[in-house]
C-alpha cells in the first residue's frame, strides 16, 4: 500500500514538472570579494513573481566547489539571522546534511517550490527526498526576501524574459521519502506581511547588510568552500587540501 502512494505521488510529481515551461524572470550574481560564488535565477510558470507565487523554481549555477553539507547547516544560519524557526529543525538539517552531495564547479542546484511541497535537483537528477510547505516558504525566503540584498536585486530586474522547456527526470528515478509534518509554514517575507511585488522598487527600509570582510583572501579561485546562502554574506574559506 505505501509502495502504491509512493508511485502515485512520483507520477503527480512528474505530471507537474517533466516539461515545465519556465519562464526565467531575472538572475543575478552572488559575489564575494573579487570571486564570483554563483550565479542565481527566478523561474515561475507565468513569468511574474509576488509573495506565494507557486510553482516557482529558483537555480544556483555555481563558480565554486562547495561541501553539501556545509550548504544544509548554512541553510540553517541563514534562517537564523531572517528569524526563521523550522519544527524539528535540527532534524531537517541533518536530513538536508545526509542527501546533498558535495557540488562542483559550474554544477547547478535547483530548488522547484510546489504548492505544498518542494525538492531539489542536482543538474538533471532529482535528489530522493520530498520538503513540506514550511521548508518550501523557509528555503525561498534565503534567497527572495527583500531583506536579502540578492533578492531585490532578482525582483527589481525582470527584464528579457524568456521560456524554455526544462527536461526533469524521469518519474522512476525519484524517490522521495514522505514529506515533514505539517506546520504553519513561515512567512516568505520576515519582515513584512505585505506582498512583495516583483514589478516595485526595494523596500525603502531593508535591514543592514552585514560588510565584514575576513582577514585574508584565498589564492585559488577553484579552492572548495563553506557555501554560505546571501543572508550570511561571508563564505568561510577552507584551507587548500593537497
Amino acid at each position: 500500500m505505501r509502495y502504491l502512494s509512493v508511485c502515485l505521488t512520483l507520477l503527480l510529481l512528474a505530471t507537474n514538472t517533466v516539461f515545465a515551461n519556465w519562464q526565467k524572470i531575472s538572475e543575478a550574481d552572488y559575489v564575494w570579494g573579487p570571486f564570483k560564488i554563483y550565479n542565481l535565477s527566478l523561474f515561475t510558470e507565468t513569468g511574474e513573481y509576488q509573495l506565494g507565487t507557486r510553482p516557482l523554481m529558483l537555480t544556483l549555477k555555481y563558480a565554486k566547489p562547495v561541501d553539501g553539507r556545509d550548504f544544509a547547516i548554512s541553510l540553517a544560519r541563514s534562517w537564523s539571522n531572517l528569524g526563521i524557526t523550522l519544527e524539528n529543525q535540527d532534524e531537517v538539517v541533518d536530513r538536508l546534511r545526509k542527501i546533498l552531495p558535495n557540488i562542483k564547479k559550474n554544477d547547478q542546484l535547483s530548488y522547484i517550490a510546489l504548492s505544498d511541497k518542494g525538492y531539489f535537483v542536482l543538474n538533471d537528477t532529482v535528489i530522493p527526498e520530498e520538503f513540506n510547505q514550511a521548508f518550501n516558504n523557509a528555503v525561498v525566503s534565503v534567497w527572495l526576501d527583500p531583506q536579502v540584498e540578492i533578492g531585490r536585486k532578482l525582483l527589481e530586474s525582470q527584464k528579457n524574459v524568456e521560456t524554455i522547456v526544462v527536461q526533469m527526470p524521469k518519474a522512476e528515478a525519484v524517490i522521495p521519502s514522505e514529506a515533514t509534518d505539517d506546520t504553519e509554514p513561515p512567512p516568505e517575507q520576515a519582515v513584512s506581511s505585505e506582498p512583495n511585488n516583483a514589478n516595485t522598487s526595494a523596500p525603502e527600509s531593508p535591514a543592514p547588510q552585514n560588510d565584514k570582510k575576513p582577514d585574508a583572501s584565498p589564492t585559488n579561485e577553484d579552492q572548495e568552500i563553506e557555501i554560505s546562502p546571501p543572508a550570511d554574506p561571508i563564505p568561510t574559506w577552507q584551507n587548500p587540501t593537497g
